[in-house]
């Protein structure tokens, strides 16, 4: 049978291929615009260089000019890399894969927060006026920002700022979890949890959130409101105490009253700030300066650039744009978001899940495959045989050119799926379109000429 040209190429992997992976991922339900932050994420690379990559060929024409052992830097030579021709036609293939979190709408966030927002109902008014108002705010935005947010209900997160959908995004995350967890405590046996959901429980966000409903169908009316109560408690004390606090702190951090600040979405404040020891440590606030939270995301998660703007939601320009008022505070939502993982840190896996050790990853591959070595773990990742040994060196971070893949692998193979099979004839279908012979290939390891 031939194959689809589009999802198996037969020419190396180049920016072509990476816009019809764009594309092919935009087409997927729920998924929304697939922004350039979001493809930069993907192939790990600084945003301001994505521009090239998408007109980029593939490094195999770059020979001489490029070496197999990547690292987290500006090449010379605009080219795809080995380990991002791989992952992109790991995603032609199962685009389900991309490490990209289904977007609920503004109005399925409201409708799982109504019952928590806190309200005030004014004369002549209803507490679900109130609570809609009350929504913008709990991202940072002034309540007027509500109106927009909930009016067109088809336009999902889009018509959000990118900070604003990450919080979403937390919230979301964090209901999830705290579903998932009660659910598998009310399966009465194993046997029940793997006929009806152990697939789809290993979903996460709102890819697990949106079915909902067909994880509790099965109870009866008694159990299903026990159910409820326990995920309202559990929730509320999470969204009280953990999400509510941090909002608190970020407003006598920018001198504001909390309430005001919660309820009317008065957030804003521009004026310098002179004197940190006027505030508590949870209170200080979140500057542009070179010592802040803010700057110091990224080396503080272990994060990559692309990674650490993309779980942040802003552009370099904006980055740079804070870093250039030092003494100013950052954007609400931003700081929001800084000030909880900072506080939260494990919660960084609800937006970057840590990759796993190389050491593991060979583990797994051997007990499926007994034949395959060491010095081919880092080639199958896109890399030269010499780099396997740093792989499975657990001492060290996982490296670069496996972050993006390694982490595929993982939650793939947690949901039981012939994730090396696939990886491994991604593998084999590049070097065959490089025109590398593919036992030289796991001889040598070598990705170019």
């Amino acid at each position: 049978m031939a194959r689809n040209p589009l999802t198996h190429p037969e020419c190396p992997i180049d920016g072509k291929c990476l816009m019809q992976l764009k594309t092919l991922l935009e087409s997927r339900p729920n998924s929304g615009e697939v922004r350039d932050l979001d493809l930069a994420m993907l192939m790990n690379v600084p945003v301001n260089r994505l521009s090239q990559l998408k007109r980029s060929k593939s490094s195999i024409y770059a020979l001489g000019r490029q070496n197999d052992d990547e690292q987290d830097a500006v090449d010379d030579v605009p080219s795809l890399r080995p380990s991002q021709a791989i992952l992109t036609r790991l995603l032609l293939r199962h685009p389900e894969f991309a490490p990209l979190p289904l977007r609920p709408t503004n109005s399925d966030v409201f409708e799982l927060l109504a019952p928590f927002i806190p309200s005030e109902k004014e004369k002549g008014g209803s507490a679900l006026k109130s609570r809609k108002l009350g929504f913008a705010p709990l991202f940072g935005r002034s309540y007027i920002s509500s109106y927009k947010m909930l009016t067109d209900m088809s336009e999902g997160s889009q018509n959000s700022s990118l900070p604003v959908v990450r919080l979403q995004m937390l919230i979301v995350g964090k209901y999830a979890e705290i579903f998932k967890t009660l659910l598998r405590e009310f399966l009465k046996s194993p046997s029940q949890s793997a006929q009806l959901f152990d697939q789809d429980l290993k979903e996460t966000g709102w890819a697990l959130l949106r079915n909902r409903d067909s994880f509790t169908d099965w109870m009866d009316d008694d159990v299903f409101q026990s159910f409820n109560t326990e995920l309202h408690r559990r929730f509320d004390q999470w969204f009280s105490k953990d999400y509510l606090g941090v909002l608190s702190d970020e407003a006598v951090s920018r001198d504001i009253e909390p309430e005001i600040a919660i309820s009317k979405g008065k957030w804003v404040n521009r004026e310098a700030v002179q004197d940190l020891s006027l505030y508590s440590r949870n209170t200080v606030p979140i500057l542009g300066r070179e010592d802040s939270p803010f700057s110091l995301f990224r080396e503080s998660f272990g994060l990559t650039s692309a990674e650490s703007y993309w779980t942040l939601g802003i552009q370099i320009k904006a980055f740079y744009r804070f870093r250039q008022r030092a003494d100013q505070r950052v954007d609400p939502a931003t700081s929001i978001l800084l000030r909880y993982l900072f506080r939260f840190p494990d919660d960084i896996d609800l937006f970057v899940k840590s990759p796993p050790e190389g050491r593991w990853i060979l583990e797994v591959i051997q007990r499926e495959d007994p034949s395959f070595k060491l010095s081919q773990l880092a080639p199958l990742f896109g890399a030269s045989r010499v780099m396997s040994y740093g792989f499975v060196d657990g001492s060290v971070q996982c490296p670069f050119f496996a972050r993006r893949l390694a982490t595929i692998f993982a939650e793939q193979y947690e949901k039981g799926l012939p994730i090396y099979n696939e990886l491994l004839s991604c593998v084999e279908e590049e070097v065959v379109a490089r025109r590398l012979d593919p036992a030289q290939f796991w001889r040598d390891g070598r990705w170019h000429h």
